[in-house]
């Protein structure tokens, strides 16, 4: 939350995004943040953004780098949140209808929306953490949505916002493609209707950068991508390598199984092979925000396709949201406790010190945090298994008959 006050302060100033040190992503967020700043300069009364506290200053030498003594208020705090939240309601009801035409059944549509609206790690990214990644999950919802309804250009053009805003969407962008030369084999249109989504996608992202290139600062607005590729060590260098070309592989493989399907099946397979896709990509980094990118498609898998995919819900959305709440702990509550007399500031401090205490060298933090990020990761690769697994399945019926026992188990006979 100082992050984004200090980007609003920014904006108050009358620089544009990059002027002042703070902006460190591409600019379709800072337009949503300008947008926000100008609905409260219009309609609310937010002077004060936050206040420097000295009884919070011992939180600032612990070691999670980004534990600060400047406190924001409750009301910046419901302005940032409460946008998002509204988003969570619009995918959720995206979700709702998209998963209602697929089956006709409104109980399943209904589970479906409560399987994201009550998501642990969607609750917490929106309404507790205030990370944007819900619009990045709405936008390409979006694409694929103008698509499944043949507005190539109007998808295209959402497709560059969702990617701009957050890069993993790109990674889908060969099953996309496919998607619409399935539909359009048979009609002649597939030129047309690939320059048409190609055409959106470019005009789009030249009107979104275009302040960027007059003012000559794409570098800084492309530092997001590039300032952490340059920063990582050595180490984590090789792991980051290994999961773009994870990625890489999962965006070219399903993006193949895309062209290959039936006209007939092209629907189907389209939220399949994004959803396979998306997985892949976010295996490139555990950060727990990200996977909220692939929860609509898996949620839609789970209630159209695998009712066993619930159990990839469980594990992703309990590790990713138990990550999430142990890196921040007792420092979400420091709003409450400086601008209220709920809580107090000292047990807060108190109690972060405590939980930052070593065992081995390392921090409780940290420990309880590769728990959950191990968690998370398990969930992810036991989606690809489980795709993987019933590729192998289907080639055999003895064999798949095994595999379907291995995923059934667990599950009550009435429940398959």
């Amino acid at each position: 939350m100082y992050h984004w006050a200090v980007i609003f302060e920014n904006i108050k100033s009358g620089n544009n995004l990059y002027d002042l040190t703070g902006y460190f992503y591409t600019p379709v967020w800072g337009y949503m943040m300008g947008g926000i700043y100008a609905f409260s300069d219009l309609f609310l009364n937010v002077d004060s953004l936050g206040t420097t506290f000295t009884n919070m200053l011992p939180i600032e030498v612990l070691a999670h780098r980004f534990h600060i003594a400047t406190i924001t208020t409750v009301q910046f705090n419901m302005l940032m949140k409460v946008p998002l939240v509204i988003c969570d309601i619009v995918v959720g009801y995206i979700i709702y209808k998209l998963i209602l035409g697929r089956t006709g059944d409104r109980k399943k549509a209904t589970y479906g929306f409560g399987l994201w609206f009550l998501c642990p790690i969607v609750i917490y990214m929106s309404a507790v953490q205030a990370m944007f990644d819900t619009i990045s999950a709405l936008l390409l919802l979006l694409t694929v949505f103008m698509l499944y309804k043949d507005k190539c250009f109007i998808a295209g053009a959402l497709f560059s916002v969702a990617f701009l805003l957050k890069f993993f969407p790109v990674f889908c962008i060969f099953v996309l493609i496919g998607y619409i030369c399935v539909r359009h084999r048979d009609d002649g249109l597939i030129k047309r209707k690939v320059i048409s989504m190609a055409l959106g996608g470019l005009i789009m992202t030249v009107i979104l950068m275009l302040p960027q290139i007059i003012n000559g600062q794409m570098d800084d607005a492309l530092l997001f991508i590039t300032g952490r590729a340059s920063a990582s060590d050595s180490y984590s260098s090789i792991f980051t390598l290994l999961g773009v070309a994870f990625a890489g592989f999962g965006m070219l493989y399903f993006g193949h199984r895309m062209f290959r399907t039936r006209k007939e099946d092209a629907d189907k397979a389209l939220f399949e092979n994004i959803f396979f896709a998306m997985t892949c990509a976010v295996l490139m980094s555990i950060t727990p925000q990200y996977v909220i990118v692939l929860i609509p498609f898996l949620i839609i898998h789970i209630m159209t396709t695998d009712f066993n995919y619930r159990k990839c819900w469980i594990i992703i959305s309990v590790g990713a949201f138990g990550g999430a709440l142990i890196l921040n702990n007792f420092s979400l509550l420091c709003s409450i406790a400086e601008y209220t007399t709920l809580v107090s500031p000292e047990w807060i401090v108190s109690s972060m010190q405590a939980l930052e205490g070593t065992i081995f060298g390392v921090t409780y933090v940290n420990i309880i945090n590769v728990f959950f990020n191990l968690m998370q990761y398990a969930g992810l690769v036991l989606i690809i298994a489980f795709h993987f697994l019933e590729s192998i399945g289907s080639k055999s019926p003895r064999l798949g008959t095994a595999i379907s026992k291995l995923k059934n188990a667990g599950v009550r006979k009435s429940e398959v």
